[in-house]
């Protein structure tokens, strides 16, 4: 898709803050995370059935959803259960990807389409341009460590379940450093958008 370009990066780079930058300029973007999270509400008692074998049943589920706290400390310390779940909700969660892909395509414009884990699910290769959220290991890990009150061996999982920041970093059609303060990040986001608009009129 030629207005496509998928926002990826390793836990805590900033893609969420970039796709907020894209939102203020008028370009319209699609989650993996908010649609993971549909897909998950939708099927809360089926997994939580699923996963009655790693954890009491009852104990994914908080306010009649799925409790993705603990279905993250699940997941990130059990690698049966990890690729259960990834069996489970990523033909459903893709399918939805590539319904509003097709829907914002239609509209000549680049949009953007936040998905962390593009380089490692190998399911949107060739259907759009890559740009990478860049920040070293050891800057992701402090910022997960901060953001999600994890300890370093929890946040050290999470990243290690990925590929390594710098072998995505060859394989990205666009870099967007994120090392230091807000307003620079900010600053090459608006660049590499209005470049990407450009490109595409």
């Amino acid at each position: 898709m030629k207005n496509a370009f998928f926002v990826t990066a390793s836990i805590a780079c900033g893609k969420s803050s970039f796709i907020k930058i894209a939102n203020s300029l008028d370009f319209e973007s699609i989650s993996a995370d908010e649609i993971s999270h549909e897909v998950l509400n939708a099927h809360t008692l089926e997994l939580s059935q699923i996963f009655s074998a790693f954890c009491p049943k009852n104990s994914l589920i908080q306010d009649q959803k799925i409790n993705k706290k603990a279905l993250g400390r699940l997941i990130f310390n059990n690698k049966e259960a990890k690729k259960i779940l990834e069996n489970f909700i990523h033909p459903k969660i893709r399918s939805k990807i590539l319904g509003k892909m097709e829907l914002l395509d239609q509209k000549n414009k680049a949009f953007f389409v936040e998905l962390p884990l593009f380089f490692e699910s190998g399911a949107y290769d060739n259907l759009g341009k890559v740009i990478l959220i860049y920040a070293p290991k050891e800057l992701s890990l402090k910022r997960i460590m901060q953001r999600d009150h994890l300890s370093f061996k929890e946040a050290k999982a999470r990243l290690d379940s990925q590929i390594d920041i710098e072998e995505k970093l060859k394989k990205a059609d666009f870099i967007i450093k994120n090392t230091g303060s807000y307003a620079d990040f900010r600053q090459e986001c608006v660049k590499v958008i209005k470049n990407i608009a450009k490109g595409i009129k």
